[in-house]
């Protein structure tokens, strides 16, 4: 059943189309209808009594409930939202009413350049970093079928303090960008593009831009108030993906019960078929720690890099992590919260690893955890999952970057819990002893590079210096595919995490001749943009990809920062160095709303979010339903759970039949987009609205780590939250403290599991 088109909004897009957003409703089948047909029959429309001279229209997905019953199967109730372009004969005038009547509906707006959204402007709806000395807002006119708009002049703009009203930078177009292509390998938008600088406004807001004639932006700011939020956000979405553990006030109001506390110790090889069948009567135990990789819950070997990336973050940016800066369990433990998050991924490698004396495979890491099959969105939350979870067997990999984690934290962790330090290293050694019991880790290979660099730096025996140095030299100096160095590829093996710690200040020994040379490829790679040759004071958009859109690359602009980030550590030009730091400041603006499609990928970021992610826990929560294990949402609908990074924009549709139910309904179609407007809002459009823990979240938290220094933003501390209350009429304990003592306990545990009998 599709409902009849409404009116539900006018805004601009240009100084002479008016935008009418109209809303349908389809229960859509899962091979996909055609796009609504729509009456834009000029003859059929009114403006203030005359007909438009032309009319152009841009429909897009907003938003898709859960598939229907068995009674209705493959059947998903998806909501259209249609910008219908309303060209008119003369220029938009400040003032002026503009009644608009047509087939679906009548509705009228009063225009002003300072309060009519036009949606032609885009900003970065969180905020510009203060660190950048180049930022710009965009204006860029994309009229669906009907193309884009180029100006000949463009109108000046200003920029408007929201509060007082006053024009705090008046500007002129900076650059113009003929980027109005179709192309299936270039990551085009659409549109006539011009760069609004937004250099000299000073940090502070709220402001918005309005151009005259046109209307105004979204509202955003600049400074570390605003660099704050976005950190902050970005870092809990990894919180709000914990696995292991309930979510509880006052940590989040997103709650959820405790969730696959007990896993079976199945050892399955990995991959299989991608499933774990768990026997029955299997034995369980609890495996706490990392985080679901997306809307589904398992945890897979590619999350050993979610701590690996959050562990060299902090080690190159201490200053900018301190406790109490993201309302954590732990805040308040006197641990930097940011360390404190990462430890929680690390916790995962540390339950999977086999301490037992005697077992044969001591020391090895399981590859993580999975079930027989995937949840069902709206029906399961990471706390009803009735799944039964298993584990994979260690893996060579796993267990060698585990190992280095292991190594790394110890160091990182000493200053605050040297009893968890030391319990890390007896950990990183025992993974260190099944590697060298079941394979040659003397291989030019980064599994074995980033271990034994992190087993010297926190140990100091050379035989670990000499393994890394001459793997680094093979695989960063020189490098043959896939044990390469390419700044932005994550396809070849090497990253600069996993090696940029020799070149950070610690008490060890460095060979300067080795430490020159990775040094300078970082520096070389920095001036280079990277693998995808990031240029984005040329670009466009600041998205960073040149090649290969797949899932998740459009928004996971940390992939490209890294390098860029890195580099301002090492470069002693300071000309060179504010321009990586600038870098990183553009590619961070692009998934909080700087983008063609002026929408953040984030929930719980910017004005215009993602609706419809493809999140179980989020379904319950947003439409304040019961998951049958809790009820703390029913009848209190608060939305999304926020952090949570979409994949957007991508090159190619998928042909499953759940995705084509919302992908269809495009208009233009999905291959007659540019491909940075191939994006539709609905959950089942995985390859726009899935997400991944490692793919996604967690390179652009290194990335808002980098930008946020929270030495320079006291407000960054967060109050510390009430403990909940403890039983018994001792001494109370605080949920960070409880957590520590178990820890303690559990670490005492495996050291004497490894002191050999008798």
């Amino acid at each position: 059943m599709t409902t009849t088109p409404k009116i539900i909004e006018i805004h601009a897009a240009t100084p002479s189309v008016l935008v009418v957003v109209a809303e349908s409703s389809q229960d859509e089948s899962g091979i996909g209808t055609a796009p609504d047909t729509l009456d834009l029959d000029p003859t059929h429309w009114q403006v203030n009594g005359q007909p438009p001279v032309a009319i152009h229209r841009d429909s897009v997905p907003w938003d898709e409930g859960k598939a229907k019953t068995a009674t209705q199967p493959n059947t998903y109730p998806v909501t259209v939202r249609h910008r219908i372009y309303l060209h008119l004969a003369a220029l938009l005038q400040d003032g002026t009413t503009y009644a608009v009547t047509g087939p679906y509906g009548s509705q009228s707006i009063v225009f002003g350049s300072r309060t009519t959204f036009c949606e032609s402007i885009k900003v970065n709806q969180v905020g510009y970093s203060d660190r950048a000395t180049s930022r710009w807002a965009v204006f860029g006119a994309y009229l669906g079928n009907g193309g884009s708009l180029r100006f000949s002049p463009f109108p000046g703009y200003q920029v408007i303090d929201e509060k007082t009203g006053n024009v705090v930078f008046s500007g002129t177009v900076a650059r113009e960008f003929d980027d109005t292509a179709v192309s299936a390998t270039a990551p085009t938008s659409g549109e006539w593009v011009y760069r609004l600088p937004l250099d000299t406004v000073p940090a502070g807001g709220p402001y918005f831009v309005s151009v005259p004639g046109c209307g105004r932006s979204r509202s955003f700011g600049i400074g570390q108030e605003y660099t704050r939020k976005a950190a902050y956000v970005a870092t809990r979405g990894l919180y709000h993906q914990r696995c292991g553990i309930a979510l509880e006030s006052p940590y989040t109001e997103f709650t959820r019960g405790i969730c696959h506390a007990k896993i079976a110790d199945t050892r399955a090889q990995y991959p299989g078929n991608g499933f774990i069948s768990v026997p029955s009567g299997a034995a369980m135990a609890q495996i706490r720690g990392g985080y679901h990789d997306a809307g589904d819950f398992q945890r897979r070997p590619t999350h050993t890099l979610i701590p690996l990336l959050m562990l060299s973050t902090y080690e190159a940016w201490p200053s900018h992590f301190i406790d109490r800066q993201y309302n954590l369990p732990e805040s308040g433990n006197g641990i930097p919260d940011f360390l404190d998050e990462a430890l929680w991924g690390l916790l995962l490698w540390e339950n999977l690893q086999i301490t037992t004396a005697g077992d044969p495979l001591q020391g090895g890491v399981r590859a993580g955890t999975q079930r027989d099959a995937e949840p069902t969105y709206g029906v399961h939350s990471a706390a009803s999952d009735p799944g039964m979870y298993g584990t994979w067997a260690p893996l060579e990999e796993t267990t060698a970057f585990a190992c280095g984690m292991f190594a790394q934290a110890s160091r990182l962790v000493r200053p605050f819990d040297s009893a968890h330090a030391d319990a890390l290293l007896n950990r990183a050694r025992m993974a260190w002893a099944y590697l060298q019991r079941t394979t040659n880790v003397n291989q030019a290979a980064t599994r074995f590079l980033y271990p034994a660099l992190q087993l010297y730096l926190a140990t100091g025996e050379q035989p670990f210096h000499d393994l890394f140095k001459a793997a680094a030299q093979a695989v960063v100096v020189v490098g043959a595919w896939p044990e390469q160095y390419l700044p932005g590829n994550t396809a070849a093996n090497c990253l600069t995490v996993h090696f940029v710690s020799y070149l950070l200040p610690t008490d060890r020994a460095v060979d300067a001749t080795l430490a020159t040379a990775l040094k300078s490829k970082i520096l070389q790679g920095a001036a280079s943009g990277g693998y995808m040759n990031v240029d984005t004071e040329n670009s466009p958009y600041s998205q960073g990809v040149n090649k290969f859109y797949s899932w998740g690359a459009m928004t996971a602009q940390g992939r490209y920062a890294e390098v860029c980030a890195f580099a301002t550590l090492f470069e002693t030009d300071a000309t060179k160095r504010q321009k990586y730091t600038n870098t990183v400041s553009q590619l961070a603006d692009y998934a909080l709303g700087l983008n063609p499609l002026g929408r953040s990928f984030y929930t719980g970021l910017g004005t215009d979010s993602p609706n419809s992610p493809g999140h179980c826990d989020s379904y319950f929560t947003k439409y304040g339903l019961s998951d049958g294990v809790t009820s703390d949402h029913v009848g209190k609908p608060i939305g999304n759970a926020p952090g949570i990074l979409v994949f957007g924009p991508t090159a190619g549709a998928s042909g499953q039949s759940y995705q084509t139910a919302v992908s269809k309904k495009l208009s233009p179609d999905w291959d007659a987009l540019p491909i940075q407007r191939r994006y539709g809002d609905g959950w089942s459009l995985l390859n726009s609205n899935e997400f991944s823990t490692w793919e996604t979240i967690a390179w652009n938290v290194m990335m808002l780590g980098f930008l946020h220094d929270a030495s320079k933003d006291p407000a960054s501390m967060t109050p510390p939250p009430t403990p909940a209350p403890q039983p018994g009429t001792g001494v109370q304990l605080t949920a960070a403290q409880t957590d520590a003592l178990k820890r303690i306990i559990a670490d005492l545990e495996i050291l004497k599991s490894a002191i050999p009998a008798g």
